[in-house]
């Protein structure tokens, strides 16, 4: 195994092979798609064959590398290239993967914690209503909102500057300007296509009263006029 910086690791895709995995399905490899924008694409290796791919990344924020290896579940090309690359990964990682990857690494990895994610895409603009009610969020008011989420949820690592500057985050605040609920993304890359959004959160002495609902409804219908896939 290789550990430390995954840029040590020899890596063997290209970007426009990995592409054409994740192009394949852009619906389940949001993410993927986002990773190949130059600012993580050059903090990565990846590994292909025609149908599937895995990469090893640094993300701002995770002390550890993570493995994206994302795809239907107990996709056999999938689990087979993750067979094929084990040796080359780091003795301890993160990693955002699909159902089987876990059991494919087992003779080489412990899992020491498992949280199911699921995804979802906007198939339905058309549905989208409400007009939202909060602010736009800049860079200003990024100590503010890096203190909300912190205090909110357990957001460590999945806040940083890049996502701000998108200026896709809103923010509902009460009479003194604090804020009261927040709807934004993960990843918004137009040279790909692709936004998700992500950290929809609402204080718990303020839940239940739809503040989120109309700004994330807000924050969908716009980016969906940007983006062709919306997550």
């Amino acid at each position: 195994m290789h550990p430390g910086d995954p840029m040590t690791v020899p890596g063997c895709a290209t970007r426009a092979e990995v592409e054409a995995v994740f192009r394949s399905a852009p619906e389940v490899y949001l993410y993927g798609i986002g990773d190949l924008a130059d600012h993580f694409w050059h903090r990565a290796v990846w590994w292909a064959t025609p149908c599937a791919a895995i990469g090893l990344l640094r993300l701002d924020g995770i002390p550890e590398p993570v493995i994206y290896a994302q795809g239907f579940p107990d996709d056999p090309e999938l689990l087979a290239l993750a067979t094929s690359v084990a040796e080359q990964l780091p003795d301890a990682c993160a990693g955002q993967v699909a159902i089987g990857i876990d059991r494919a690494l087992s003779p080489w990895f412990d899992l020491v914690e498992s949280v199911p994610l699921r995804g979802m895409v906007l198939a339905r603009p058309d549905l989208l209503v409400g007009d939202g009610i909060g602010d736009r969020l800049g860079m200003d008011d990024y100590p503010q909102l890096r203190a909300f989420l912190d205090a909110t949820v357990d957001a460590e690592g999945f806040l940083g500057p890049d996502m701000v500057t998108t200026g896709h985050y809103l923010g509902a605040r009460d009479g003194s300007g604090a804020l009261l609920a927040v709807a934004g993304v993960h990843l918004a890359e137009k040279s790909h296509g692709v936004a998700v959004i992500g950290n929809v959160v609402t204080h718990p002495d303020y839940r239940g009263r739809g503040l989120v609902v109309e700004d994330a409804t807000r924050l969908a219908r716009a980016l969906h006029e940007v983006y062709p896939v919306v997550g």
